[in-house]
């Protein structure tokens, strides 16, 4: 108790130094994890939310590449390959970790896709994927599972301040460093606790 009391008012400390404000969380749009979240399907991860209702919401991560080319993947799910050989699947969650779900940039949506903004858009959809994997022009990624929260439960984590929520930010749908992608977006956040003086931080 006395471990979950201490986290508890360590996460509310980093929170009003930062003037958190929580928000409704309105897809499409990205959740930080917060430093103090330390589940470890979580632990310092950029969510993109792609749906959230009354039923609840999904998502992928988007800063965990995984040690699974994607090229190997469509070849053994039949799908001719044709893209960069070195090109990685990501993690997208601990939910139906063996379904697949691709992001795109730059193609034409389908009904059954969920766009994002004016160039991306995400998709289920197999058919899709052995175009794109034909194509070596194609620019996408391809994660494995998903971030499920069931109704109710991703509002109860940002009130509870696990996460910060962020707008949409295009540039990093397809971020070319995905392992810093998490410490690029909470330094601001680092900073200006730092600002706050060293006792501010002893907690973290």
């Amino acid at each position: 108790m006395a471990v979950e009391s201490l986290k508890k008012n360590s996460l509310a400390l980093f929170f009003n130094l930062i003037d958190y404000k929580v928000m409704n969380c309105v897809a499409p749009c990205l959740l930080l994890a917060s430093p103090l979240l330390l589940d470890p399907n979580f632990l310092h991860t950029v969510v993109l939310v792609i749906e959230h209702n009354e039923s609840g919401a999904m998502g992928v991560v988007l800063n965990r590449p995984i040690p699974v080319p994607v090229e190997k993947i469509c070849v053994e799910g039949g799908m001719e390959y044709n893209g960069d050989p070195e090109a990685r699947a990501f993690y997208g969650g601990p939910v139906e970790p063996g379904r697949g779900i691709v992001l795109v940039r730059g193609e034409i949506p389908g009904p059954a896709d969920t766009v994002l903004d004016f160039t991306d858009f995400v998709s289920f959809r197999r058919d899709l994927l052995e175009s794109l994997a034909k194509n070596p022009e194609s620019k996408y990624r391809l994660f494995l599972g998903y971030s499920g929260w069931g109704a109710g439960q991703l509002e109860g984590e940002l009130e509870q301040q696990a996460w910060i929520r962020l707008t949409l930010e295009p540039e990093l749908l397809f971020f070319d460093e995905p392992a810093i992608l998490w410490r690029e977006k909470i330094k601001p956040f680092w900073d200006k606790r730092w600002r706050q003086g060293p006792e501010a931080i002893q907690n973290i």
